[in-house]
C-alpha cells in the first residue's frame, strides 16, 4: 500500500508518552506506533514507531508496500535525519537497542498499484481500507514483543479499525508483534457506522459487532437492512458455538459496483477480530438469506488461525458447516444442503494416481471442498461410532470454549487431538493420517449412498431407508423420504484469487 504525503508539522514522539510495558515485557521489548491519519482529500498516512531492543538493524514492511514508503528518518534528540535504503528493507544500527523513525505512506498510491484488492488496500470514494500491516513497518526478524498503536485523526467517525482495542476511544490497541504476520483490517475515511450487539440464550448479550459502511455508496438495500441482515447471520452462526464466537469485531461492508450478490469476504483476526465483506450495490434485501458468505466469514471467527499449515482444515469446516447453519436456522433446508455437497464435493476428491495428502495439496478446490469432504466425512463417523452421542459439532463448540477462536494461533495437531479427546474416538487422528498425510482417497460415491444421498444426472434424491439416513437427517433436519431436488450450480469460493 501508499503511504501518506508529510504533514507540515513533523510528529514528535516524546519517551513519555510511550506505554510502559510490564517490565518483563520491557526486557524483551516494545514497538509503539503514532499514527497520523489522512486529513480531507488525502490519504497519506504518517506514522512514528519506536523499538525498543529490536535486536535488530533492519526495518520491513509488507511485500506490496515497500515501494510506496517514503522519507523514512530516524529521531536523533536534535531533529531527523535520513535512514539508508537497501531494496526493500531499511538499515539502522540504533535500531538494535532503541530508536525512533518516522516515515509516510500513500494508501491510494498502494491501492492504484495493487489493483484495489482489500488484501493490500482499496479505494472505496474517499475512503481506504487496508489490513493495518500494510502500513506498520516493523524490525525484521521479528521478536515476539507488545505493540501498541494509537491513531490521531481529525475527525473520529473517519478511522474504524479491527486492531485490538485498548479502552473505549477506539484510537488506540495493543497486541504482539507476531500478530502483524496478518494483523486486522483498517478504514480512513468517510463511514456509516452501527452497532450490533449478538445476543444468546436467554436474550443475553454476547458479542458485538461495528459495523462500518465504507464511503458514500447507496446500496439497494437500505442501511438498516444491512444492519439486520449483520445481526441475523450473527445469530445464525451463534447456537453452534453457544455464544458469539470473539467479544468484539468489526465488519467492513466494501461495495462492488453493477453487482447483485456478496462477491468476495475474508477475516483477518490476529491482531483482533475483523471482516471484510464486498457487497454488490445492487443486492436486494430479499436476497439475504440466500447469501452463504457471511455466515461463512462468521463462522472463521470460532475457529482458530493457522500459521504455515491447516488452511484446507479452516476453510473445510466453514465450507462445510455454511449451508448446515443456515440450514439450522431455517433459512435453507436439508435438500439444499445435500444438493450443494453432491454438487460440490467431487472437486475435492484426491486425483486418481495422486499420493498427496490434504495437508500438501495447494489449490482452492483442495482447501475448500477437499476439506470440507473430510470434515463431512469426519462428522458423520463420530455421529455413526458414538450412536448420536457426538459429533463434530462438540469438536469445534470445545475449541471454542478453551479459547480458541480466530484471534488465537493453534496447530492442526491440536485440533486432531482435542477431537479425539471430545468425541472418546480416534475418528480425526485416524482421518488425518489417512486422508490429509497418506494422501487415500475418500470414498465420497459410497459415503453419499449409505447417507441415502442419491445423484442421478442433473437430480439428487433423499432416501430415508438407507442405514445411515439418521445421521443425515440429524446433521441438518429432517426432510420428506423420497425428496427429489436438482444439483445446485457450482458454489464460488470466499476468497477468490
Amino acid at each position: 500500500m501508499t503511504w501518506m504525503r508529510h504533514l507540515a508539522m513533523p510528529i514528535l514522539l516524546a519517551a513519555s508518552a510511550c506505554a510502559r510495558p510490564p517490565s518483563d515485557a520491557r526486557a524483551n521489548g516494545s514497538w509503539t506506533y503514532e499514527v497520523e491519519a489522512p486529513g480531507e482529500g488525502s490519504r497519506t498516512v504518517v506514522v512514528q514507531a519506536t523499538f525498543d531492543n529490536a535486536r535488530t538493524e533492519r526495518i520491513a514492511i509488507a511485500q506490496e508496500s515497500a515501494a510506496f514508503v517514503r522519507d523514512v528518518e530516524l529521531w536523533t534528540g536534535a531533529g531527523y535525519r535520513p535512514v539508508e535504503r537497501r531494496g526493500t528493507q531499511w538499515i539502522e544500527p540504533q535500531c538494535v537497542r532503541h530508536c525512533t523513525v518516522r516515515y509516510r505512506i500513500d494508501l491510494g498510491e498502494l491501492a492504484a498499484a495493487c489493483g484495489d484488492e482489500v488484501d493490500c488496500a482499496r479505494r472505496v470514494g474517499d475512503a481506504t481500507l487496508s489490513p493495518a500491516l500494510s502500513w506498520l513497518a516493523h524490525p525484521a526478524p521479528k521478536t515476539d514483543v507488545p505493540v501498541t498503536v494509537r491513531v490521531k485523526t481529525p475527525n473520529a467517525m473517519q478511522f474504524i479499525s479491527g486492531m485490538q482495542p485498548v479502552g473505549d476511544d477506539g484510537q488506540s490497541f495493543a497486541f504482539r508483534s507476531y500478530d502483524l504476520d496478518e494483523g486486522s483490517f483498517t478504514a480512513f475515511g468517510p463511514t456509516r457506522r452501527y452497532r450490533v450487539d449478538v445476543p444468546g440464550k436467554g436474550g443475553a448479550l454476547t458479542g458485538r459487532i461495528d459495523l462500518a459502511i465504507l464511503g458514500r455508496t447507496k446500496y439497494a438495500m437500505s442501511d438498516d437492512a444491512i444492519r439486520t441482515w449483520v445481526s441475523d447471520a450473527a445469530q445464525v452462526v451463534t447456537p453452534l458455538f453457544g455464544r458469539f464466537p470473539v467479544d468484539r469485531t468489526t465488519l467492513f461492508v466494501v461495495p462492488a459496483k453493477g453487482e447483485d450478490e456478496v462477491v468476495f469476504g475474508k477475516v483477518l483476526s490476529l491482531a483482533g477480530a475483523s471482516v471484510v465483506l464486498v457487497v454488490g450495490d445492487r443486492m436486494p434485501a430479499t436476497h439475504r438469506q440466500q447469501d452463504w458468505v457471511l455466515v461463512h466469514e462468521l463462522f472463521h471467527l470460532g475457529f482458530p488461525t493457522f500459521r504455515g499449515e491447516g488452511r484446507w482444515l479452516g476453510e473445510g469446516l466453514a465450507t462445510y458447516y455454511e449451508p448446515i447453519l443456515r440450514a439450522r436456522a431455517g433459512w435453507t433446508g436439508e435438500p439444499e444442503v445435500y444438493r450443494q455437497f453432491a454438487r460440490n464435493m467431487p472437486r475435492g476428491v484426491t486425483a486418481r494416481g495422486s499420493s498427496a495428502g490434504l495437508a500438501h495439496r495447494d489449490d482452492l478446490d483442495s482447501i475448500y471442498w477437499g476439506g470440507a469432504l473430510f470434515c463431512f466425512a469426519a462428522d458423520v463417523k463420530i455421529r455413526e461410532e458414538t450412536r448420536g452421542k457426538r459429533s463434530l459439532d462438540d469438536v469445534v463448540r470445545a475449541g471454542l470454549s478453551r479459547g480458541g477462536d480466530a484471534t488465537k494461533v493453534w496447530t492442526v495437531a491440536e485440533v486432531v487431538r482435542l477431537g479425539d479427546e471430545i468425541t472418546g474416538t480416534t475418528v480425526l487422528s485416524e482421518m488425518y493420517d489417512r486422508y490429509a498425510a497418506r494422501g487415500e482417497r475418500i470414498d465420497l460415491d459410497g459415503l453419499l449412498a449409505s447417507l441415502g444421498i442419491d445423484r442421478d444426472g442433473s437430480s439428487v434424491e433423499l432416501d430415508d431407508r438407507r442405514p445411515l439416513a439418521w445421521v443425515r437427517r440429524d446433521i441438518v433436519g429432517r426432510t420428506p423420504r423420497g425428496t427429489a431436488i436438482g444439483l445446485a450450480p457450482t458454489v464460488k469460493n470466499a476468497e477468490p484469487q
